[in-house]
């Protein structure tokens, strides 16, 4: 594994939750993944990025959702009804909601199966990347949660739980 991908990645991350965003499939670290939850109905908050879509109460313990198509600016037929799920990570100490369109399984991955981002992959921007990772006969777009979210866009949530 190179030294771009140790930073990104911890040498222990071996678990992936793989999910779909339109066609392409995606990966968060299992360690990072707290629940996995049907989609709730989300509480808009104006003002806010585009790509957050608002919050939830999730037992009591406010979490804000992000929309991963939005951010990543992918467009791509509505999921079947149903089968949008929420993936509540870890992002730093704070939870937030990943709305996905399917959530797929969960693998492991070998470190020397996972690479650098090539260039040319889809419109996404290489920063929310953290590598590809093979499986089976899948290439598997891995994102760093912790690069996902700009310093004053992690400010703005971490407001909203007050």
């Amino acid at each position: 594994m190179s030294d771009s991908l140790k930073a990104a990645f911890p040498a222990d991350v071996s678990q992936w939750v793989l999910f779909n965003l339109a066609k392409e499939e995606f990966g968060v670290p299992a360690a990072q993944v707290q629940e996995i939850v049907r989609y709730p109905e989300v509480t808009h908050v104006p003002g806010m990025p585009q790509f957050v879509k608002g919050v939830v109460n999730l037992r009591g313990k406010i979490v804000p959702i992000l929309d991963l198509k939005e951010r990543f600016e992918i467009a791509g037929e509505p999921p079947a009804l149903g089968s949008r799920r929420i993936i509540v990570s870890l992002m730093g100490k704070d939870s937030v909601g990943l709305i996905v369109d399917a959530v797929l399984e969960v693998v492991r991955l070998e470190p020397q199966s996972i690479s650098p981002v090539p260039a040319g992959l889809p419109q996404i921007d290489s920063e929310y990347l953290g590598g590809v990772g093979k499986f089976r006969d899948r290439l598997i777009v891995l994102l760093n949660l912790e690069k996902l979210l700009t310093a004053m866009e992690k400010k703005i949530l971490g407001d909203l739980k007050g």
